[in-house]
């Protein structure tokens, strides 16, 4: 899979993207190499690519998982707790200004600009998180 540089400057955020849990079955790496390297390609095309969460009450952490490191990897910006609509908002706000550059609209995605994420300092670990936590310490 590959992505062509889009020939229309209309075509600069990538969103909304769908999956369940880490991408793709673990045992279809090729597809999730794949998939992560046309996301990389986009990226590099000047896209900005969120990856964002369906659930009411969860976010996305991109740091904390092999696959989260990868999508990292591949210039994709987490979406925390922000809804789909909150996100779509936010990037057609901030790709509708001129005066930012592509790399200036990924950095501002991951900020709290008017109540529409939590700020990654007030947000607690993932549930099983502290279990996984408690159970270390007791080593």
């Amino acid at each position: 899979m590959s992505m062509e540089r889009p020939t229309c400057s209309c075509c600069q955020g990538l969103h909304p993207l769908y999956f369940i849990g880490n991408l793709v079955p673990p045992s279809i790496t090729s597809i999730k190499d794949d998939f992560v390297q046309c996301l990389r390609d986009a990226t590099d095309a000047g896209i900005v690519v969120v990856a964002t969460t369906q659930c009411q009450s969860g976010s996305v952490i991109l740091g904390h998982y092999a696959t989260g490191q990868k999508l990292i990897g591949a210039g994709v910006v987490s979406g925390s707790d922000m809804s789909i609509e909150a996100t779509t908002t936010k990037l057609a706000y901030l790709l509708g200004r001129q005066d930012l550059s592509i790399d200036e609209v990924r950095d501002l995605m991951t900020v709290d600009l008017r109540g529409e994420m939590t700020p990654e300092s007030e947000m607690s670990p993932p549930p099983l998180a502290s279990a996984y936590q408690k159970a270390i310490a007791k080593k």
